[in-house]
């Protein structure tokens, strides 16, 4: 059945006989990469494929998980998001962004019934930061300016706002009200009537093992991103910042997994005995009570923090994105009148649940927002913060290993990231420092007394590279 298929597509090929032989030629098999959008892990089906020491990725899966809506015709793919327009074709290496000619290092192919796309060229002519990891196989994307619309819910990962968020009132968790339950801490979030409390509340883990690392506001060049919270094996970075309830600014205390079980610390939970009774008592733990919680990292005001050696660790590991009872939680709070920052003035009505929200379990004496809630855009994010595609918030959960590449292309001069391909060229990754050291150890010019011993060190050259991935 197989080859019958593959019979039939080459015959529909046999108008463009140059296409087909490309696709035959760039059909490698599925590379074991990871890649991850501002820190948080992206599945793709099919999975990337490297091809000519570039990663390319499925065509739709990519462009609507950077905020992009894309039109394939004919071999032509026109894509449009966060203010840029695309053009590629397939077994092409000419494209052109917003008008502009670029020239491709690989040009897009198909194999099958998936057309693959490069992924460093669409993310960058998106305004997407892109960083490549070749000792873990991860391709790291800091996307800002751009609403990621896999995500579904608000604030979108990339907003910025010119103003801080308020500070994270204190207040009581609530009993935990079933076993193997995570907490997540209540935070304000950004939508379309300004800022908003999100209430804290127990969450089911999208696996046993999980653990969830908050997001959190970072200061930019005087404007403020969210950065998304992920699931993972373990807590994170989220910015310093003191969400109270065991996240008091770094890792976890409330309670930790053993095998299938979660069990929880009651020194700093609270948990319903008599239901969840798989608990335990530490006291030897950090608990931070302050009453002065800033709710954003960096800036003059902001929390001083920066991730540990552990931490970037842990944001270059697989991450799952927030779940549908988390994103509806959200969604639910953004819809409450009482939870808008202008309406509570930064103390809202209700501070935690037990249960997640949702369009049947709002908080009691809920009242829908109206238009006259909506914000004025050029005065909550002005222009000068809403694109900043290559100035992303701290590049802690996207590309810990090298944030400066996300400051490598600036949205108002985005063409000479592809018009001087080299900049980005693989040889920048495949001859670090670390392999040119050998020529520093047995330089000619420290053995010139001793013929034989320049020889024997000349001649270990560091072998050429195999072409890497970006």
């Amino acid at each position: 059945m197989q080859f019958k298929r593959f019979v039939r597509y080459a015959a529909a090929c046999a108008a463009a006989p140059a296409i087909f032989l490309f696709i035959l030629i760039a059909a490698p098999a599925s590379a074991q990469v990871t890649v991850t959008i501002n820190g948080g892990a992206v599945n793709f089906a099919p999975a990337p494929i490297i091809s000519a020491g570039r990663v390319f990725v499925p065509l739709r899966g990519v462009f609507e998980r950077l905020g992009a809506s894309v039109v394939y015709d004919s071999g032509t793919i026109n894509a449009t998001g966060n203010g840029r327009n695309i053009s590629l074709h397939i077994g092409s290496t000419e494209a052109t962004v917003n008008g502009q000619p670029q020239v491709l290092d690989v040009a897009p192919f198909i194999i099958g019934a998936s057309t693959f796309v490069p992924l460093r060229f669409v993310s960058e002519a998106l305004g997407a930061g892109v960083d490549w990891d070749d000792t873990n196989r991860v391709v790291a994307i800091t996307l800002a300016g751009a609403s990621q619309s896999y995500v579904g819910v608000a604030p979108p990962s990339g907003t910025y706002v010119g103003y801080a968020p308020p500070p994270i009132p204190v207040y009581e968790q609530p009993d935990d009200p079933a076993p193997n339950e995570m907490w997540q801490p209540g935070y304000w979030a950004w939508g379309a009537y300004g800022y908003y409390w999100v209430p804290g509340t127990w969450v089911e883990a999208p696996q046993t093992g999980y653990l969830w690392t908050p997001g959190y506001w970072s200061w930019n060049s005087g404007g403020y991103v969210w950065i998304p919270g992920y699931w993972g094996t373990a807590v994170g970075f989220y910015g310093g910042v003191n969400y109270g309830a065991g996240y008091y600014g770094s890792g976890y205390v409330g309670g930790q997994w053993s095998g299938d079980t979660f069990r929880y610390n009651t020194y700093v939970s609270r948990v319903n005995t008599t239901i969840v009774q798989n608990v335990y008592v530490d006291r030897n733990v950090y608990v931070n009570n302050s009453t002065t919680r800033t709710s954003y990292n960096g800036g003059p005001s902001g929390v001083q923090a920066h991730p540990t050696p552990q931490q970037l660790a842990v944001a270059k590991a697989p991450h799952l994105a927030m779940t549908a009872a988390q994103r509806q939680h959200i969604q639910t709070a953004a819809q409450d009148h009482r939870l808008l920052a202008n309406v509570n003035h930064n103390h809202p009505p209700v501070l935690a649940v037990a249960h997640p929200l949702a369009p049947d379990n709002r908080p009691a004496g809920f009242v829908p927002v109206s238009a006259s809630d909506r914000v004025n855009p050029q005065t909550k994010a002005p222009p000068a913060f809403a694109a900043p595609a290559a100035q992303p918030a701290p590049a802690y959960h996207a590309a810990p290993a090298q944030p400066a590449p996300a400051y490598h292309a600036p949205p108002v001069q985005p063409t000479p990231a592809y018009h001087v391909p080299p900049v980005h060229a693989t040889p920048a990754y495949h001859a670090p420092p670390v392999h040119a050291t050998p020529a520093y150890h047995a330089p000619p010019v420290h053995a010139p007394r001793k013929p034989p011993a320049p020889a024997g060190h000349a001649t270990p050259h560091a072998p050429e590279q195999s072409p890497q991935p970006k």
